[in-house]
């Protein structure tokens, strides 16, 4: 494992251990986790998971999603590298929602074909090899099966001038965030097929007052007319795709949605 790789585990460990609210266990704000629950349960719909289906988050911090889609029916399993981590996931859910496991995203202790979805959020910057993180999740991933992963917007206003700023002043890369096409290009050689790909909106955590504007929809506009200015402007994208492999209907295609989710 990476220097890289080890510095992001200790920093979740920290987390789960100094915090008792969701967000700051992922190291999210709370408005980060807010929007990505709401932008979750906008497209939750469009999934067509089958009923009881055995779904596994990937990076499941305090087990927030675990508890939301038991709570609807299914089977989650939330798995997390973080001891601490799991710590809290386990005592935030006493009715047993989920099912938590740790373990490696380079190594899922799980057979292959094991569930209906696998879910990644928040992860793919925290890795130094995004692309063996992504075997394995098409590994354990059942064919006709659904992979949701999230990754930082490489081409986004922000990222560009962090990262600028980062090599003027000597600092090494803290996250990873990747160009889209790059991670749709990694999807389709492991035999996945693109359905949508929506963006996540975040107002700057100074100015949180800017997310006001993002929850009148102004980015939906945006969008429509200049589709270029609102991949800018985007922290990240939820890359939504279907493994080959089965003659069930595919997700509804759209990969130019972009759901300005009402911001880390």
């Amino acid at each position: 494992m990476s220097r890289f790789d080890d510095e992001w585990r200790g920093r979740f460990e920290r987390f789960g251990r100094a915090h008792h609210e969701e967000a700051e266990v992922s190291g999210w704000s709370d408005a980060g986790l807010r929007r990505r629950l709401q932008l979750f349960a906008t497209i939750l719909p469009r999934l067509a998971l089958p009923p009881g289906a055995r779904v596994l988050e990937l990076g499941c911090g305090a087990g927030t999603y675990v508890r939301l889609l038991g709570g609807l029916g299914y089977r989650p399993v939330g798995l997390d590298y973080s001891l601490p981590s799991l710590g809290r996931a386990l005592a935030a859910d006493p009715g047993a929602k989920g099912d938590y496991a740790a373990g490696d995203a380079y190594a899922l202790p799980f057979h292959d074909a094991s569930f209906s979805m696998v879910m990644s959020i928040g992860v793919l910057q925290a890795l130094s090899d995004p692309e063996r993180a992504l075997d394995e999740m098409v590994r354990v991933l059942s064919p006709g099966g659904t992979l949701l992963v999230e990754a930082l917007n490489g081409l986004g206003v922000l990222a560009r001038g962090r990262a600028s700023r980062d090599r003027l002043r000597g600092r090494p890369e803290r996250v990873r965030t990747y160009a889209p096409e790059l991670v749709e290009g990694w999807l389709a050689e492991r035999g996945l097929r693109m359905a949508f790909r929506p963006g996540v909106y975040l107002p700057p955590r100074r100015l949180p007052q800017m997310g006001r504007l993002l929850d009148l929809g102004i980015l939906t506009r945006v969008n429509r007319a200049l589709p270029s200015v609102a991949q800018a402007l985007a922290h990240a994208f939820w890359f939504v795709a279907r493994r080959d492999g089965s003659s069930a209907e595919s997700l509804p295609a759209d990969r130019d949605a972009r759901a300005s989710a009402p911001g880390r």
